[in-house]
């Protein structure tokens, strides 16, 4: 029997062989048919079937037509055994034909599956051919990797050497300069002893200049003394002149009482009523006259206070003078003080000086001056220079010294980077090396696999005349055979997909090994981009979530003060409402597919066609294989929906939490209307409608104040902060100052 192997003539047969099962179901079906098993019975107890070949697939249309004629030769032939007769031979050769067809396919298939086979074959091939060449690329890198390693060795073993006897020099020039100080220490100890003996001198000198200052101390003590007595007795001088001016308002009271008098007696009726009181007096003339005597004494006595009075004043005048030549005193005593603080620090100058000249002072007896000194000074000057030039130059030293010392150091450093770098390299093409053989023995197994599937189809496809006699036993076996190669190619397929799951999982430098510049570069670029979207879409995101907390809080103070909220406005088309609409119509789609599925796999069940339900097995699993991927987009979308709600919780209940902090910190609650506009209401107003609009720029780099009716009220605010200074907190605090002092109440006691 011919057997073709195109593309053409697969489909082909596949189409007819299809299309005769879904046809003739119960034709295929020769085990559970019941017309056949009832022909069957009645060949039976006709006993023509002991004559006949009962095999299933092998009887050919000579050989029936040659037993149905010996038959008829032996018994009498009646019309309904001829017509039982010929229904069987029809029913033998449509059997035939439906056996032919399905030889004649399962021909096909065993063909397809060589090809894949071959094809699987051929791209294992080039996978090992890849590998080996990619081992031996390994092999030659991990050469020049010891070589490297070799030689970075080496050079470490030099900058050891180096840096130790660059650590001994250094020792030897430590040691030097430590030898210097001491010697510098000594001679400081003996120049601090000899001018601790001219300190002594110098201070003697002090104590005389102490005596002379007491001796000066006392008589402005007694200066003070009479400046005291002075002081009292011209607080005496006061005090009369107080008394004096109280009885010269006394004679001016009494004068103007005369002069009212006077002008009393000047009237008529006045003077008739001093008449009557003259008369009434003269009968206490005496009483007059005593009184009057009285009246001269107090005025001799006030003459003589006038008297006294022109003595106080000279007095007075003496006593300024006095006064004055007592603060000329004062002024030159302030001018002795200064004058003795500057000669203070000019003796502690002097004191320096005699330090700086303790030396020279104890090797020779001459007086000391200050010209003298200075040579001093300067020969203890031109030492000092050069000691600092020296101290300098080995301060350099020291620091080229630990420059070169950190430079050994990083360079130490760098070496060890990259001993670790070829370490871990070395490690990780050891790993690599571990699964290209681990791959190498899945491919031999593989191939071992392979080459048993083939004995076992070259075993399927020897068919001889056993075989044929027990077909149904050997489509049995065959298909079992089928199904246990079927679950190992899904076993090589589970590890190939577990290997390529590997592979992804590997490091940059597998990928860099693996890879060309060009789709380094390509794939370097794709994700740069994806990763610019991805944080263009987290930036839109924080946005949408920041503008519905400010909504849902909004909301909520309206509820609670009892406004009713906005209308809010929607768009039409929204992009969110058509995302959720697309999402909830591929879950429909896919809930509908599955529940197809569910309804196929129920029919194939009930129907229990043996042969449909192999060749239906393909697709069966790639509609599962789509089913499972389905079920894990589902799953990893409601995961993601579930996480971005846990976010959009968390986010809202932080945001909640920051704005009612920012309240109490500050006192204000910002509400976002609309776009760009804001709501400011302060936490001390009088009533809910006191609050202020603002408005930010399309920049968002300035805010304006928009015109409300609270607004206008606070004129002096907006000239003295806004308008004046363009400060908004400044006049955002000055506000609330004010609102909280008009509502606390002070209670004064």
């Amino acid at each position: 029997m011919d057997t073709i192997i195109g593309e053409e003539g697969i489909n082909e047969t596949l189409l007819t062989y299809g299309h005769s099962a879904t046809v003739g179901s119960t034709r295929l079906s020769y085990e559970n048919n019941n017309s056949f098993e009832i022909n069957r019975k009645k060949r039976r107890i006709s006993g023509t079937a002991n004559d006949t070949v009962a095999s299933d697939g092998n009887v050919s249309t000579q050989s029936f037509s040659s037993a149905t004629g010996s038959q008829t030769a032996q018994i009498a032939q009646s019309p309904w055994e001829t017509r039982r007769m010929k229904a069987d031979l029809i029913e033998a050769r449509a059997r035939i034909v439906v056996l032919k067809k399905e030889i004649e396919h399962l021909n096909t298939e065993m063909a397809t599956t060589q090809l894949r086979n071959q094809h699987k074959i051929s791209s294992l091939e080039l996978e090992l051919s890849h590998a080996t060449a990619k081992v031996t690329d390994l092999e030659k890198h991990l050469a020049t990797v010891r070589k490297r390693e070799h030689k970075a060795k080496e050079d470490l073993v030099k900058s050891r050497n180096q840096f130790n006897l660059l650590k001994q020099t250094t020792d030897d020039q430590q040691f030097e300069l430590q030898q210097t100080i001491r010697n510098m220490e000594d001679q400081n100890a003996s120049d601090i002893s000899q001018l601790n003996s001219d300190i002594r001198d110098l201070r003697t000198q002090v104590k005389e200049l102490e005596e002379q200052l007491e001796l000066t101390q006392d008589e402005l003590d007694t200066t003070r003394e009479i400046n005291d007595t002075l002081q009292s007795k011209a607080d005496a001088y006061d005090e009369t002149k107080r008394q004096l001016d109280e009885t010269t308002e006394r004679l001016a009271v009494s004068e103007s009482r005369v002069k009212a008098l006077e002008f009393e007696v000047g009237s008529y009726e006045d003077w008739k009523n001093l008449s009557k009181v003259t008369t009434s007096r003269l009968a206490n003339v005496a009483k007059m006259e005593r009184e009057n005597q009285r009246l001269k004494e107090d005025l001799k006595k006030i003459q003589d206070l006038i008297g006294n009075k022109l003595l106080m004043e000279e007095q007075v005048n003496d006593m300024k003078s006095r006064l004055q030549y007592f603060e000329k005193k004062e002024v030159q005593t302030a001018t002795l003080e200064v004058r003795l603080r500057e000669l203070e620090q000019e003796l502690v100058e002097w004191q320096r000086l005699g330090k700086d000249y303790s030396q020279q002072a104890a090797t020779s007896m001459e007086p000391v001056h200050p010209g003298s000194l200075r040579k001093y000074i300067v020969e203890i000057l031109q030492k000092d220079v050069v000691l600092s030039s020296e101290q300098s130059s080995v301060l350099k030293e020291k620091n080229q010294v630990q420059g070169r010392i950190q430079e050994l150091q990083t360079q130490n450093e760098i070496l060890e980077k990259n001993l670790s770098e070829h370490k871990r390299s070395l490690k990780y093409h050891q790993s690599v090396m571990h699964r290209v053989q681990k791959k190498l023995q899945l491919v031999i197994g593989e191939r071992d696999f392979l080459k048993q599937l083939l004995e076992s189809y070259e075993k399927d496809l020897t068919i001889n005349q056993s075989v044929v006699a027990n077909q149904d036993g050997s489509m049995r076996s065959r298909m079992e055979m089928l199904e246990k190669t079927l679950a190992g190619y899904q076993e090589l397929c589970q590890k190939l997909e577990a290997e390529i799951q590997s592979s992804k999982g590997l490091p940059d430098l597998a990928l860099g090994s693996a890879l060309t510049s060009e789709q380094y570069e390509r794939l370097r670029k794709e994700i740069d981009d994806m990763r610019m979207h991805n944080e263009r879409l987290q930036r839109r995101k924080d946005e949408l979530e920041l503008e519905l907390e400010n909504q849902l809080l909004r909301a909520a103070t309206m509820s609670e003060q009892g406004v009713k909220p906005k209308p809010l406005m929607h768009l039409k088309d929204s992009p969110a409402v058509e995302a959720f609409e697309n999402q909830n119509a591929l879950v429909g789609q896919l809930n509908a597919e599955i529940k197809q599925l569910r309804d196929r796999i129920r029919k194939l069940q009930d129907q229990n066609g043996e042969l449909t339900e192999c060749l239906s097995n393909t697709s069966n699993v790639t509609i599962m294989q789509e089913l499972n991927g389905c079920r894990e987009e589902l799953n990893a979308c409601q995961a993601k929906l579930q996480m971005m709600e846990t976010k959009y919780q968390n986010s809202k209940d932080i945001a909640q939490e920051f704005r009612e902090v920012c309240y109490m910190l500050f006192g204000y609650q910002v509400d976002r209307d609309s776009g760009k506009n804001y709501t400011l209401s302060s936490m001390y107003a009088e009533s809910r409608t006191d609050n202020l609009k603002f408005q930010l720029n399309e920049n968002g780099s300035m805010l304006i104040m928009l015109e409300t009716e609270y607004g206008l009220t606070l004129d002096e605010l907006v000239q003295t902060h806004l308008k004046v200074h363009g400060s908004f907190p400044a006049f955002l605090s000055s506000l609330t100052l004010e609102l909280f002092s008009k509502s606390t109440v002070v209670c004064n006691p």
